[in-house]
């Protein structure tokens, strides 16, 4: 699957999901949607959009993104993060591209700006639902939880798993320490001064 069509049926899935009122959906509500919408697509095609999120998912495994997550939510862990990066596909195109070309540019989207501000639950952003669109659209065909696993072993992403991240993007996948938080306020500033009540990471 193209990119242009994987952030398609991205932004179909943000459409059906939005609220009068409200500026962004949710990402649980994107998820909704989008399992919906993957529904209606062959098994194959759903297959391959899910090969598209690994490799769109693969550009944010940058330590700032990451970095970015502790501060919003004052916490992190390996599942949180991954709950994170998904949140950041369901912020739709725009908002994932300007992310991962800047993660201090989260500062000035409005979701962001409303959990730092109380307006909504911290969590809002958090959409492990995204990451398992695939897999339930892919059971509606089947109706068989484990046939989407089997698939994907059956249908490997061979491009996705010789792409590689660009060298300044590579990223060990730790955090949490002392250096860590260190370094968050020289490259987060803008994203840290809008939670400096609770201070970095919740502290």
């Amino acid at each position: 699957m193209q990119v242009n069509e994987f952030w398609s049926l991205v932004e179909r899935a943000r459409e059906d999901a939005s609220v009068e009122g409200v500026d962004w959906p949710s990402g649980s509500a994107v998820a909704e949607a989008l399992a919906a919408g993957l529904a209606q697509l062959s098994a194959e095609r759903i297959i391959e959009f899910d090969h598209a999120y690994q490799r769109t998912t693969r550009r944010a495994d940058q330590w700032a993104l990451c970095a970015a997550a502790y501060v919003i939510w004052g916490y992190i862990s390996d599942d949180a993060f991954s709950d994170f990066k998904a949140g950041l596909v369901g912020l739709g195109r725009d908002a994932f591209e300007q992310a991962t070309a800047d993660a201090d540019a989260l500062a000035d989207h409005p979701m962001v700006q409303a959990i730092a501000a109380g307006q909504v639950d911290r969590f809002a952003l958090a959409a492990e639902g995204v990451q398992y669109a695939a897999a339930r659209a892919f059971e509606q065909h089947n109706d068989d939880a484990d046939a989407f696993w089997d698939a994907l072993e059956a249908q490997p992403d061979e491009a996705g798993d010789q792409e590689e991240l660009p060298g300044a993007d590579r990223w060990s996948g730790r955090f949490g320490g002392a250096e860590d938080l260190t370094l968050i306020p020289q490259r987060l500033p803008r994203l840290l001064a809008l939670f400096s009540e609770r201070g970095c990471g919740g502290h």
